[in-house]
Formats: structure tokens, sequence, C-alpha cells
């Protein structure tokens, strides 16, 4: 539903606010964790330029290489891009503190491994999150996961901006006594 309402899409309250052109196009939205969709949700994805990756797909390759497959297909080296994080793509086995609860979603470390990837991404240009519902979390449990969760993604992030960049490969080293190595 947040989706659509970006794409203009919407329901036409929330979407008129915002004149005529969407805030973002279908081709520049990535879906990244989908799984659970009702039929006309489904409908709608097989005919969209909206390029999607499904759980079980990113529960296959790892949550990192999926990330690493996001990015690279989003073309992220050479745009900026927003992060929404909608917490009901986990599995309500790993957190059940969402309106939506349901199994079949991303296990919670596939979860955290992506989200390092794109935490870490120089081009990422922001990130919220959404869906987590404390009254279904008694004890605190799932905040604190999710607290944990978030300040190991910003940590990442402020250690990738410390880190000198790779070096190009292909590149010739000159050592102090003139050759070459």
């Amino acid at each position: 539903m947040v989706v659509a309402h970006i794409l203009g899409k919407g329901a036409p309250e929330l979407v008129r606010f915002w004149g005529e052109s969407p805030l973002v196009r279908e081709p520049d939205v990535t879906l990244f964790g989908i799984e659970r969709l009702d039929p006309p949700e489904q409908e709608y994805l097989a005919k969209s330029p909206m390029r999607h990756y499904r759980a079980g797909d990113i529960q296959f390759k790892g949550g990192a290489r999926a990330a690493e497959d996001a990015l690279s297909h989003m073309h992220a080296g050479a745009h900026e891009f927003v992060l929404h994080l909608d917490i009901d793509v986990i599995a309500q086995e790993d957190f059940p503190a969402v309106n939506v609860p349901g199994s079949g979603g991303l296990r919670f470390d596939d979860v955290s491994s992506a989200l390092l990837e794109f935490g870490k991404h120089k081009n990422l240009l922001g990130l919220d999150v959404a869906q987590y519902n404390p009254d279904k979390d008694p004890d605190g449990s799932g905040a604190r996961k999710l607290v944990d969760l978030l300040v190991e993604i910003l940590a990442a992030r402020l250690q990738s901006f410390e880190t000198p960049p790779p070096e190009p490969s292909g590149t010739t080293e000159v050592s102090s006594s003139g050759s070459t190595a």
C-alpha cells in the first residue's frame, strides 16, 4: 500500500497532496523480501516494471549476496536510494511484534546481513522503518532486537566511511627501491 501511494496509484485522498506526477516511478522501485502478496498485488506486480526479490530467493542466496545483487541491478553505484524497511517482512517466528505477522518471510539473520550491505553503501540516502507494533511486544524483546539491528547497521555505515576504498585491480605499486611489484 505504501508503494502504491508513492507511485501515485494509492488512495486519492493521500495521492492528491503530491500533485499529478508520482513521487517515484515504478522502474525506480525495487521490492526486496516480498512473500505474502494477495492476488491483486500478485497480478499488479506481474505487469509492473518494478524489480522484486522474493523471500525464498533471498534465503537461497543469503541476505548479503542477494542485497549485493539488488544493489547492482538498481545501479546503486550511480544513484542515491532510500531504503524502506517493513519489519513484517521478517518471519513471525523471528519477529512477531508487527501488525501483520506471518510465516514464510525472511529469517532475521537474512534481514540483518542484507541490511548491513544496504546500510554501508555510499549512496544510501535515507532509511526508514515501519510496522513495529509495541502492543504486540509486551516484554520489549522485539524493540531491543530492532534497536540492536539498527545500531549494527549504522555502526557498519560509519565504519564504511572511515575505511578507505580498495585499490582498483590491475594497479602497479612502486616500492621504495623503485622497482614495480
